[in-house]
């Protein structure tokens, strides 16, 4: 198993963005720090941005309810606007986003594939999804720009007490939770684990936000530059990311 993408997330308004750009040079030579924009709300009215080291293309958060419902008008309009290359879909409680059945949505998300394959849609696969995730990737093949985020947690950053090996099935996948820079040596070191028996040489990514955050001065829960430099140098150190995202 290596790495293609580092994935920081949850930038907010704390963070001067020149120095999150500047981050990788020359701080961290060879790294390539991208900006992605992240939308949430029903007519995707506010933004924000969460820093990401990958190889190319950028990372695109869209409210899953429009996409499950296969609303092509919608979501290729902000693709024409925003561009992005990726696009992760939520659709669990704690996300706000679980009102929806797996036939129709897996309809609604294949419709929504066909229509930008340049795009890479992520499906966030947990317990909650697991039906969801039957309904794209058994019932019939899967879109090839389907991707998975395994993240047992739903998004609240708990670390599992090991890695469930990633399903047969699927080829393009990455992981999240609990990580930061105090637990993602390890932790890749379980994933690389989980990746043994049927993904050995695979590709992934890994998503972190919970562990990059601390308190500011004021009590503020913010976005901490010092942790991700501390978890970039870490994995840049480590010998798990891939030549070609140098």
């Amino acid at each position: 198993m290596k790495l293609h993408t580092v994935g920081f997330c949850g930038v907010d308004d704390s963070v001067n963005l020149l120095l999150l750009r500047n981050l990788a040079d020359p701080q961290l030579p060879g790294a390539k720090l991208r900006l992605a924009a992240h939308l949430c709300g029903q007519d995707c009215l506010r933004q924000c941005f969460s820093g990401v080291v990958e190889s190319q293309g950028y990372i695109e958060y869209v409210r899953s309810g429009r996409a499950l419902a296969g609303d092509v008008a919608h979501i290729s309009g902000l693709h024409a606007l925003l561009g992005f290359g990726r696009a992760q879909l939520n659709p669990t409680k704690a996300n706000q986003a679980s009102d929806w059945q797996p036939e129709t949505a897996a309809r609604g998300l294949r419709e929504l594939a066909a229509a930008l394959p340049s795009v890479e849609f992520i499906l966030q696969v947990n317990e909650e999804t697991q039906e969801l995730f039957r309904a794209l990737f058994h019932s019939e093949p899967a879109p090839p720009n389907l991707a998975v985020l395994l993240d047992a947690s739903c998004g609240l950053g708990v670390a599992p007490g090991s890695w469930t090996a990633p399903p047969k099935v699927v080829r393009r996948f990455g992981f999240a939770g609990g990580l930061g820079p105090d637990s993602v040596l390890q932790q890749l070191e379980g994933m690389a684990a989980a990746c043994q028996e049927h993904h050995r040489d695979a590709s992934v990514w890994v998503d972190m936000e919970s562990r990059i955050r601390s308190k500011s001065v004021t009590g503020a829960d913010v976005f901490d530059l010092t942790l991700i430099r501390q978890v970039a140098e870490l994995v840049l150190k480590s010998g798990w990311l891939l030549r070609s995202s140098l």
